[in-house]
Parts: structure tokens; C-alpha cells; sequence
């Protein structure tokens, strides 16, 4: 088994967003022309990628054990995060803040990059919904940090930066 090494300079988990417009996949999202509008959510504190097959499952007369079918995935990430001015309210080009892109329910490109973003690091891209935002402030935590989800539309696309 190999480790993913996140804690080494340059080889941190980041999360980019594209919500600027329609593309026809991620990866034209994330193309050298967008980079303008590409925002970077910043200070993640942990990020769960979910991939997970549905079921159908059945009993039969006949058989001792359940009988089981996959079904379409529901695919999710789920991430927290401390929040800023940009990230949160104005966004960069194109793309809005969170805010605005949860409360106008935008499709929003991503891109999760694994352990960085040099050449051969892996990453995980697809296109859905920023869900779950409730940002909370505390005396003993004085920063606006929020739960995120981006319940994803479609498959995940696995890929490699070249």
C-alpha cells in the first residue's frame, strides 16, 4: 500500500471551483483559458470523497442470503473549511462566492487535487451542487468556518496534472 503524502511543501489537498458558465465536462472548466475564473477554497480542514454504488437487494424462497443488484452511484464530497471574504462573498471572475453559488443553486465545476499540483499528482474533477453550507463563528474558534458538500451530478473523472 502506498500513502498519499499531504503535509510536504507543495503536495497539500486543494479544492478549485468553476461556476462561471456551462462547459461541456471539468476539464474544459479547467482549461487555460478559465483561469481567471477559477476560485481555490482555501484553509480546507478535512475533505471525505464519497463514491458509493446504490443496491437493490431482494429475498427469495429458494436462497439463505439476500440477493443484490448495484444501482446508479450517489457520488458526494464533504469538506470543512474556514472561510474568507473572497471564498465566501465575492468570488473570483466569473465564479461567485459560495454563498452566492449555494443560494442561486449553480452548477459548479470541481477539481480536488490529492497531494498537489505538480506534474503526475493525481486528481478527481466533476461538475454539481454546493449543499450543506452553515458557517459558525465561536469565541473559542473566532473564525467563520462552515461545512461544505458538493453533491456531485454524474461520475467522477480520475486524471493525472500534466
Amino acid at each position: 500500500m502506498t500513502n498519499i503524502v499531504v503535509n510536504e511543501t507543495a503536495s497539500f489537498v486543494s479544492l478549485k471551483l468553476n461556476a462561471s458558465g456551462t462547459f461541456g465536462t471539468a476539464a474544459l472548466a479547467f482549461a487555460a483559458g478559465e483561469s481567471a475564473n477559477i476560485m481555490t477554497v482555501p484553509a480546507l480542514q478535512d475533505v471525505t470523497i464519497q463514491a458509493t454504488p446504490g443496491t437493490f437487494s431482494w429475498e427469495q424462497l429458494d436462497e439463505l442470503a439476500q440477493q443484490i443488484v448495484t444501482t446508479p452511484s450517489t457520488n458526494s464530497i464533504s469538506l470543512n473549511a474556514v472561510l474568507d471574504t473572497v471564498s465566501f462573498f465575492t468570488g473570483v471572475g466569473g465564479t461567485a462566492g459560495v454563498w452566492d453559488i449555494t443560494n442561486g443553486k449553480t452548477k459548479v465545476y470541481f477539481r480536488l487535487h490529492m497531494n498537489g499540483t505538480s506534474t503526475d499528482d493525481y486528481y478527481v474533477e466533476g461538475e454539481g451542487y454546493l449543499s450543506g453550507l452553515a458557517p459558525t463563528v465561536s469565541p473559542t474558534a473566532p473564525v467563520w468556518v462552515t461545512p461544505l458538500e458538493i453533491l456531485v451530478d454524474g461520475s467522477y473523472v480520475q486524471a493525472q496534472v500534466v
